[in-house]
């Protein structure tokens, strides 16, 4: 049995320890500034956008909406870390208002997390690669086969570790 540092060295060490995890929050506040940023694009596609949507072909109509739904996948995934990092790492997140919490917020535990993770990574580079098959005619092949590569290799990732946690009875 391993005996617990008691003494005031210990204690200190500990204090500092937990005190540590507010330097993740700091880093959480930075995402929320990512977040703007992601809301600025958008809005600018957007704003870009509509003067031209009824001149543009069906193809420029298909690039703008991957585009657009690119910068939300980001923005969600974005929004997964931070809610499940300050959960895990920093403190619980309790909302005044219990209808205002997601609902995976109260369920969350580091496979889920890993799995939305890959889930929305894998949702990202397949608008990517969408992008490349409506401009296959300007794209090398080459860089579209290794797009689809890196794709299936995702894909195989996201399986593999859901497999692992089925296996090692993490998954529900």
């Amino acid at each position: 049995m391993i005996e617990r540092t008691t003494g005031p060295l210990g204690m200190m060490l500990r204090g500092m320890t937990l005190a540590a995890r507010w330097l993740m929050a700091l880093i959480y506040i930075g995402l929320l500034g990512a977040m703007l940023l992601l809301v600025e694009k958008f809005a600018q596609k957007l704003v870009e956008t509509l003067p031209h949507i009824l001149t543009m072909s069906g193809s420029d109509t298909i690039l703008t909406v991957l585009t657009l739904l690119d910068l939300a996948l980001v923005g969600n995934l974005v929004l997964i870390v931070i809610f499940s990092g300050w959960e895990m790492f920093v403190g619980r997140m309790l909302s005044a208002v219990p209808s205002d919490q997601p609902n995976w917020l109260t369920e969350l535990d580091f496979s889920a997390v890993k799995l939305k993770l890959i889930g929305s990574v894998a949702a990202i580079a397949a608008i990517q690669i969408l992008e490349t098959f409506v401009h296959m005619d300007q794209t090398p092949k080459e860089d579209a086969a290794w797009q689809l590569g890196i794709l299936l290799g995702i894909g195989i990732t996201g399986v593999l570790l859901a497999l692992m946690d089925k296996l090692s009875g993490g998954g529900h």
